[in-house]
């Protein structure tokens, strides 16, 4: 019998894997009716004044400092879901924190993305810090959809929602990660974001804050979610322990004002209402309920602007864009222009799909600020705001879990479409004629031979998996 050459073995396998890994997302799933029919029973307006208060959080540092005023708040429990939590200046500040928390008798719940417990929780540099935060009595950690090579199938899928509750009375929630980039002012490096906070002034049984609860005992409960625990303390994970109990008295000195009082009425807006709009949880190939939940309260507006740090939309999506401007509704998206976008795939897919983009009618204007934006947001008229973790591609769409919050409210939407338009002057869009037309402020920004050369590269890489990017 005449024996197979391992190299096309090797090559017989790897087209199996490349398979396994592919092709069950490879058809978009469609919105069930049942879905439809609940999504069309919803009310997300008010005509009178709610019980939960809103602050509009747009810096760095000032959206560590409210994490840390936070936590100092919390009575009975603390629940944070990260996407990315990494064990540097950020998150180090984060474990110190919340372990002080969890010696105080404060049950905390951390729930991270199966790729940042492979890289973060379990790698070489932060496994030691993570061990011994989760060797904290009173924590509780959790790793969604933990990397495992021999299940291929199930490595698409992401937890990408990002939250912060505190008791029943107050959380966070939007695009920030749990790192340098996204968390006080540690890093040259930085990623422009925006979230919510959301404060609660009296119970109510339809509040976001317990929809948000309630989606992260969901999560927590799910066979996806697998516990991550120190199994032995060694002297090395017994001095990282000493070091984060060191850090949270040196975090009292470096933010003063998060150990201080805080008059959340006087730091928050009204709403008039908020709701939680979701992905699936289960960690497949995903109903597209976001982007679903999102075209349709388009299509109640006249004008829409939406941040979106890349776009790479499938053919459906194009279809819904198309939809929605030739039945009259004015669509602008601000995204980052090439040049200065952190994301390799979004920028290559962007120069191949431009055109495509264009053609749906939307008016696109190329973001060029000092960092990149990460922002994920909508506003749509002047009275809803949409902001959360959602990016406008095809990952976020069918394969990620994904949340929005839908804010009533006329002030948080005049404070965001202020910001809006002061980034249009950093924005170039294209004319009618097809020639750019600039923001007064707008700077090019020449990418450098090697960088052009490696998106030249991945324009042609990219074409076959853009759905998977």
């Amino acid at each position: 019998m005449k024996k197979i050459p391992w190299g096309l073995l090797i090559l017989v396998f790897i087209l199996v894997y490349i398979g396994a890994l592919t092709i069950p997302y490879v058809a978009h799933k469609k919105v069930s009716s049942s879905f439809q029919e609940s999504f069309a029973k919803r009310t997300f307006s008010n005509d009178s004044v709610g019980t939960e208060r809103t602050a509009y959080i747009d810096d760095n540092v000032e959206a560590l400092q409210y994490r840390l005023r936070m936590v100092e708040e919390a009575e009975e429990e603390i629940i944070l879901s990260t996407f990315d939590f990494n064990a540097d200046q950020a998150g180090k500040d984060m474990m110190a924190a919340l372990s002080s928390a969890a010696k105080r008798g404060i049950k905390v719940r951390v729930i991270v993305d199966g790729f940042s417990g492979f890289l973060d929780l379990n790698g070489l540099k932060g496994k030691p810090w993570f061990q011994a935060f989760a060797a904290q009595e009173n924590v509780s950690i959790k790793i969604y959809n933990p990397v495992n090579l021999l299940k291929p199938w199930n490595l698409q899928a992401r937890l990408h929602d990002k939250y912060f509750i505190i008791d029943e009375k107050m959380y966070l929630l939007g695009g920030r990660n749990t790192t340098n980039l996204f968390l006080g002012d540690y890093s040259s490096s930085k990623n422009i974001d925006r979230e919510l906070f959301v404060y609660e002034t009296a119970a109510a049984e339809d509040s976001s804050l317990l929809q948000v609860r309630d989606y992260f005992e969901a999560v927590w409960k799910s066979p996806d979610s697998k516990a991550y625990t120190c199994s032995k303390v060694t002297d090395k994970i017994s001095a990282c322990g000493v070091e984060l109990e060191n850090r949270y008295e040196k975090l009292q000195d470096l933010y003063p004002e998060s150990y201080t009082t805080w008059d959340w009425e006087s730091l928050t807006m009204e709403t008039n209402r908020i709701s939680l709009l979701s992905n699936p949880i289960t960690s497949n190939n995903k109903e597209p309920w976001m982007w679903y939940a999102l075209t349709q309260l388009m299509k109640q507006g006249k004008q829409v602007t939406v941040y979106t740090p890349y776009i790479i939309c499938g053919k459906e999506m194009y279809q819904d864009l198309t939809d929605l401007t030739a039945n009259g509704t004015d669509i602008e998206i601000i995204t980052n222009a090439v040049s200065s976008g952190a994301n390799p795939w979004g920028c290559t897919d962007y120069l191949n799909q431009k055109k495509n983009i264009w053609n749906t009618g939307v008016k696109v204007h190329e973001f060029m600020g000092k960092h990149s934006c990460h922002t994920k947001a909508l506003l749509i008229d002047d009275r809803m705001t949409i902001l959360g973790s959602y990016n406008m591609d095809m990952r976020s769409t069918y394969q990620d879990t994904e949340l929005m919050l839908a804010v009533d409210s006329r002030e948080l939407n005049a404070k965001m479409a202020k910001e809006m338009e002061h980034d249009k002057t950093y924005s170039r869009t294209m004319g009618d004629d097809g020639t750019y037309v600039y923001g007064e402020y707008y700077k090019e920004k020449e990418m450098s031979t090697g960088k052009k050369v490696f998106y030249g590269l991945l324009r042609v890489l990219t074409v076959p998996i853009r759905r998977f990017l």
